[in-house]
């Protein structure tokens, strides 16, 4: 097994980088086949390395990466219309309800102190976050408020694995987390606020990460410790 996954991130790397050279030199035609490619090839590694997973677990997990490789897609084209944002909006949503149905199949929301923290932390981060962008939003306020709501809660409930599952499996997945919020933290910056130079290289680099993170942590260990 881990031969496979060393094998795989060598190649997970090297697809997320062709993807990082086909956005730098603005390759729009590449790129529908470059950025979908990121997580078509972490689909097939978890369809392959996961069967030895709960069922559901690993169903909702491959559930999560496929309504992320929907968004991939759609975000694509956002500069089309506005309905392709939405949309891809819409499937990421998806993505974070489906994620956090996987870890809370492996842990629970126990509000103890650290849970409270880290929630009231998150919390704070999120509503920062939104009053720097609600003058830009225009129509988007409510759903912007919804998606961020729901990445929240992916990254509230991947804490709730803390000392249910192995170790290393935790820190992953949660390090996963927050990296999917700094991704799209960045995303919703340059997007509707400022723009942010080497934009793409942050928001892609973020968003790999954070989607392999999250597959490694799951693979790492699902075992609850005695």
């Amino acid at each position: 097994m881990k031969v496979r996954q060393n094998a795989f991130l060598g190649l997970f790397i090297l697809v997320v980088l062709l993807d990082l050279f086909t956005g730098y030199f603005h390759f729009q035609g590449m790129r529908q086949f470059t950025k979908p490619f990121i997580l078509l090839t972490l689909i097939l590694f978890f369809w392959i390395c996961g069967k030895r997973l709960d069922k559901k677990l690993y169903r909702y997990t491959l559930l999560a990466l496929l309504f992320s490789l929907m968004g991939d897609i759609l975000l694509l084209y956002d500069h089309l219309s506005p309905l392709y944002f939405m949309l891809g909006l819409i499937a990421f949503l998806l993505a974070h309800i489906s994620y956090s149905v996987v870890f809370l199949i492996q842990g629970k929301i126990i509000l103890k102190k650290k849970m409270r923290t880290v929630a009231v932390l998150l919390l704070v981060y999120g509503t920062a976050l939104f009053m720097m962008l609600k003058d830009n939003l225009g129509t988007l306020k409510v759903p912007v408020i919804i998606y961020i709501l729901g990445i929240l809660a992916m990254a509230i409930t991947a804490f709730g694995r803390k000392d249910l599952v192995d170790h290393t499996s935790f820190k992953l997945v949660f390090i996963g987390a927050l990296f999917f919020i700094l991704s799209d933290s960045i995303l919703a910056v340059n997007k509707f606020l400022v723009a942010i130079p080497g934009s793409h290289f942050l928001v892609m680099g973020t968003y790999a990460a954070a989607q392999y993170l999250i597959v490694r942590g799951l693979l790492t260990g699902d075992q609850k410790l005695n």
